[in-house]
């Protein structure tokens, strides 16, 4: 097992859960975007690869990047792909606002479950700008900012305006929000 770093095992335990499934299944990300086989995804946050993994898995000819600030959480992804034999997912230990990728390197980024999280949402919005291929998507997926019995406490929900306000701040253009998560949010933009 990969060095977590002081990371919780009971944390891993539930992101590693086939209860979030549930509710947050990660193919609904991939419907709604339709991706074509060969195309690179870039998932930030990527943390034991609840996104990544089944992409990777689904489209083999994909080239996925799963990015995290945490050197355990990037050890145990790693040993999953290789373990999965997924020769087309790299992982990249990120710092908060940068990723060492080359400018458009992406089609499509995604961030699950992340953009509550985040200290400095700008400076992460603009690198997600400067990865992305001119006309590549953005996915936000975050929980909603409601009472709704799985989202966290007020505080630590983002409302959906001020994702947007992020996204466009950042130069993303034709946002669209997507109706397919219950107690998530999912908005899309394009660079």
């Amino acid at each position: 097992m990969a060095d977590l770093l002081g990371m919780d095992p009971a944390r891993v335990g539930r992101l590693r859960s086939p209860e979030r499934l549930e509710y947050f299944d990660p193919a609904k990300i991939w419907q709604a975007l339709e991706p074509a086989p060969n195309c690179t995804v870039i998932d930030i946050g990527a943390g034991v690869g609840f996104i990544t993994l089944p992409f990777a898995k689904a489209y083999p000819g994909a080239t996925a990047y799963g990015c995290d600030i945490l050197d355990g959480m990037v050890g145990l992804l790693t040993q999953d792909a290789a373990d999965q034999g997924l020769g087309n997912l790299q992982t990249i230990l990120m710092q908060p606002a940068a990723i060492d990728l080359p400018d458009g390197s992406g089609d499509f980024i995604v961030m699950a479950q992340l953009h509550h999280e985040l200290d400095d949402p700008e400076a992460l919005m603009a690198e997600c700008h400067r990865l992305l291929a001119p006309g590549g998507t953005v996915a936000i997926v975050d929980w909603k900012d409601e009472e709704n019995g799985r989202s966290p406490a007020k505080g630590r929900r983002v409302p959906e305006a001020t994702i947007r306000a992020h996204l466009t701040g950042a130069g993303f253009t034709d946002l669209q929000s997507h109706d397919i998560y219950e107690f998530h949010q999912f908005v899309t933009g394009r660079a």
